[in-house]
């Protein structure tokens, strides 16, 4: 019964414009004080970093809804041109983890991602420290690369073949 609410729970997800309306709501959400450890960034830093991206790249950033309920963040750098994306942060309210909600707002954004003309790749990476985020990625689809980013920040890819 528990998994058929959390299922139903997390069709309910939808990515939203961050707004005046609801920045604020954003800006208040938070992982729990163990995860700081490998998701230092607040989103307010998200955010700002978003607007200044120090590769210049364009930014696409989204609150995660659960229903009419702000859960959560995320945010990609993006080269439409040459099909690549990056998922650059993916958070999750610590009173939210667990129901489905991240899963599905990746989906969410695999789906617009696949509606692109050019789509070839969708890439994330997550921090050594945090071995569950490449399972779960492992689980939506994405593979490791091999690469690892600054001794500890593992790469990990999905291809978009056909699309």
């Amino acid at each position: 019964m528990a998994d058929t609410q959390a299922d139903s729970d997390a069709r309910q997800v939808s990515l939203r414009d961050i707004t005046g309306k609801n920045v604020k709501a954003i800006l208040a959400l938070s992982v729990s004080e163990d995860q700081k450890k490998v998701y230092p960034r607040s989103n307010a830093y998200s955010i700002a970093e978003g607007h200044y991206p120090p590769d210049g790249d364009p930014v696409w950033m989204r609150a995660i809804y659960a229903g009419e309920i702000p859960i959560g963040f995320l945010m990609t750098s993006e080269v439409p041109e040459r099909g690549v994306y990056f998922l650059w942060r993916l958070m999750i309210d610590a009173g939210h983890q667990g129901k489905g909600y991240g899963s599905r707002a990746v989906e969410l954004l695999i789906e617009r991602i696949k509606a692109s003309p050019n789509a070839k790749e969708l890439m994330t990476s997550h921090l050594v420290h945090d071995g569950n985020a490449g399972g779960f990625y492992q689980n939506l689809g994405f593979e490791y690369t091999g690469e690892v980013l600054d001794g500890d920040d593992h790469v990990m890819r999905m291809e978009f073949l056909g699309t």
